[in-house]
Parts: C-alpha cells; structure tokens; sequence
C-alpha cells in the first residue's frame, strides 16, 4: 500500500489541512461531545471491575491465580497495540465512525464474555474487548480536544477524564456486588445496556463538523501495513514483559518475545525512516508538550497502578480487612480521581498545565509515602487520609498531562496524540506490575524481611518515580505549555 508522506506536522509554513480550531463549532456541539467522550471513558473504565473478582474467576473456571492473569494480561496488550490505529484511522476519517465500531466491538465482546464458562474462550475475547477500549479511550480525548478551543480545553478535558474516576467507582462498587450476589458473568453484561445507550448518542446526535474528516485528510491513504507492524510490536512488548513476571524475567518464553519486540520495532524505525510507515507524523515528537506529556503520564502510571495490585494484598493480608472494606478504599480513590480531575482541568486553563501537572505528581508521590509507611498496624483514618491524597493527586495530573499535550496538538493529529498517552498509560501499568512486583519478591528474599518492610521498600521506589514524573514537565521558559 503506497501510503504519501504527510509533512503537516513538521513545518508551519506549509499549507495545512483546515482544522477544528478555525471552523465554528457551537457549544451544543461541545457540550455533545464531552457527554460522549465522557461515556466512552466511563464505560471503558468499568473494566476495572475485573480486578475485584479475580478470586471468582479463579474458583469458578477451576484455574490458578496465574492462570487468570491471562484475562488481564492479553487485555493491555491489546489495548497498546490499537491505540496509534485508532488515533490514524480517526485523524484520516473522522472520529464519528470509528468510535463507533469500536463501542459495537466492545459490547459484542462483553456480551460473549458473559457466555462463556471455561478460561480460554475469555482470554481470546478480551482481545478484541481491549481493542475496542482502546478506541474508547482514545478517540474520547481526541473527541473533546477537536471540539474545544485552547483556552477552555482543560475544563473540558477534566471533565471527560472525570468520568473515568467515576466508571472506576462503579466497577469496584457495583462490578464487586454484582459478582458477588450473581456472578461474574454480570460484570460483563450488565454493560451492554451502556454501550447501547452510548452508541445510539453517538450516532444520532454527533453531526455537523465534528462527524466528518478534518478537510482534505479524508484523501490521504491509511497505512495499513504500518499499523500490522505497530499494533505487533507493542502487543507483544506487553506480553514479552507480562509474562516475564509470570515465569521470570530469564525465561526461554518471555527472553524470545523481547528479541521479537525489538526486531519489529527496528524494522518499524527503519521503514518509517524510508517514509514507507506514516501511521505516525512526522514530527509528532515536536508537538508542545507532546514528549514531556507522554513520558510523565507513563512514569505516574508506573508510580500510581500499585495501588490496584500491592494496596490490596495489605488491606487483606496486613490490616486484616474484608473484601468490601477493600472496594470502599479503591472507590474512595476512584471518586478522588474524579474530584482531582474536575479542579485541574479549570486549574490548567488559568495557571497553566505544567505547574499543575508537577503539582498533582507531587501530590501523588506524597500519598505513596504515606501509604507506604503504615507500618503493620496502621489507623482506617490514616489509610483513608492517603487513599484519599493518592487518589487526589493521580487526578490532578491526569487531568492536567492531557491538557498539557493535547491543547497545541493540530487538530488533524489529535488523535494519534491522544492515542500516544493511551499507549504510556496501558504500558505504565504493565510496567508497573511487572517490575514493583519482582521488586517485592525481591526483598521478601532477603533474611527476615517482612512484607510491611518490602511494601514500604516499593511505595519509595513509586515515590521517587512519580516526582520525576512531576519534574520532566518543568520548562524553564514562561507561558501556559
């Protein structure tokens, strides 16, 4: 497929493709858009339901605690793989029709999930499950960005990420009783009156400018070849560094899958170099903000996601608390995120995004010190004090880093800019299990070390990681971005 070579992004003087930003878009249009975005990341984040019934599908498939991991596992990688797809397709061809095929993969999906009553079908599933919600999460950005100027842009994107906080507390809350009292089909089902209700806003109530291609970008060939390669590289990139935490970081299986992951990637680099792959602009790494944005959403993921994995074991197995006391923590952290989410993205638009992107990775590495040094025998009001500070911060700067690298994105290119912090952030949480949990096993290696003390051991570790996530934004120069 000969694909042209799209040098937009790289020169300003060149002739560009009109964008978002100079045709009129109305505020009922806006306002369309951030109920649909804000839908999408919802529904998306309803997943996090899976993590509360883990055990469930452990008794009732018959399978072990590694075993179901593959649900989570093939689910990321997928999700990496899609997000730089669906961020082409959509700066090619709009956003109107893609968001939708992936909303309809999504619920057919879910809907066959819920049928199934063995491990394998379900694993293969949550294939094009995770494709569709990277779609879900990357065209809902995208979305609200094309749809909003830039001054105005960190409300609205605050907002639609606030929905994400809010489709994580149902999850936990609802996705946790739901398993509980009928099982864990109905996570899955439950969700399909939501996609369909979502699917029919879409369809019906996004017209007019924001349905259709940026002007002149519908012409351009998509790269398909380019994005088989991408989509490969990356999925099995988080399969090659989930499964090293499963059978070791030396084994025969996870060692093969990081010498393939490097091949792709070198034949990727090469052909894109030849101007043979265009799936990514030129130029895309010059955006403002585009590199820091990315490299500290990846970084605070990596820091943040142990909340959803180590947090848990200590609730359980040092605090001696219950399932639900669990599931009220996470949801006090989920409803911070939204909190978080809604003050920074009125916050970035006055202040600027970098100041309140460092504030809320500082933010959060407070509460992973806190969290950290609980000890063995901590206060509920202490743990809820640092859920609470996590929960917060996590919010603010996600709210913030989208609005940083997404409000001088052309918007010809905002989807696969979107699509970047998409991929940072399923990479980051696999990062974040594979390598905080080796680290753990690590030091309960050693001598009469307990698991409070490598647990504290850990939370330094994401303490230190998500200031840098704070400080890589720092920009000596003046001005919002």
């Amino acid at each position: 497929m000969n694909i042209s070579h799209d040098t937009s992004a790289t020169n300003s003087s060149l002739v560009q493709p009109k964008s978002y930003s100079s045709v009129k878009v109305t505020k009922a249009a806006q306002i369309i858009a951030i109920v649909i975005g804000s839908g999408a990341l919802f529904l998306g984040a309803l997943d996090f339901s899976i993590n509360v019934n883990l055990p469930l599908f452990r008794s009732d498939l018959g399978e072990t605690l590694v075993s179901v991991q593959l649900i989570i596992i093939m689910y990321h990688g997928a999700r990496s793989g899609m997000g730089f797809i669906a961020g082409g397709i959509s700066d090619r061809f709009g956003i109107k029709w893609p968001l939708g095929a992936g909303i309809i993969l999504y619920t057919i999906a879910v809907g066959l999930i819920s049928l199934q009553d063995s491990l394998n079908p379900i694993v293969l599933l949550r294939i094009p499950q995770g494709i569709g919600v990277a779609i879900l999460f990357t065209l809902a950005p995208a979305l609200v960005s094309r749809a909003v100027g830039q001054d105005h842009k960190g409300l609205a994107l605050g907002v639609t990420l606030g929905s994400m906080g809010l489709g994580t507390l149902a999850g936990t809350l609802v996705g946790g009783y739901l398993g509980q009292e009928i099982g864990w089909p109905a996570i899955f089902w439950a969700r399909i009156p939501i996609s369909i209700a979502l699917l029919l806003t879409l369809v019906f109530a996004l017209n007019g400018t924001l349905a259709k291609p940026v002007e002149n970008r519908e012409t351009q060939s998509f790269d398909l070849y380019g994005s088989i390669v991408l989509f490969a590289t990356l999925f099995i990139f988080v399969l090659s560094v989930s499964l090293a935490r499963v059978e070791g970081w030396l084994s025969p299986l996870p060692i093969t899958l990081f010498w393939v992951t490097i091949i792709l990637g070198w034949l990727f680099s090469i052909a894109r170099k030849r101007k043979q792959f265009t799936i990514l602009p030129d130029g895309l790494s010059s955006f403002p903000g585009f590199k820091s944005g990315a490299l500290s959403n990846l970084l605070l993921t990596i820091a943040s996601f142990v909340m959803w994995f180590l947090f848990p074991f200590y609730v359980a197995d040092v605090m001696g608390r219950s399932v639900f006391t669990l599931g009220a923590l996470l949801a006090l952290m989920a409803g911070m995120n939204f909190a978080g989410a809604a003050i920074a993205g009125w916050l970035s638009d006055q202040i600027g995004d970098r100041t309140v992107t460092f504030t809320g990775a500082v933010i959060t590495s407070i509460g992973l010190v806190f969290i950290g040094s609980g000890g063995a025998n901590p206060t509920m009001t202490y743990i809820l004090t640092a859920t609470t500070v996590i929960g917060l911060g996590f919010g603010i700067h996600q709210a913030a880093v989208y609005a940083l690298t997404l409000r001088k994105v052309p918007s010809q290119h905002s989807g696969v800019t979107s699509a970047a912090l998409t991929v940072s952030q399923t990479i980051g949480t696999v990062i974040s299990i594979a390598i905080m949990t080796s680290i753990i096993n690590w030091r309960l290696s050693i001598p009469e070390t307990s698991f409070v003390e490598a647990y504290k051991f850990a939370h330094f570790i994401v303490a230190l990681v998500a200031i840098i996530a704070g400080l890589i934004v720092i920009k000596p120069k003046t001005g919002r971005v």
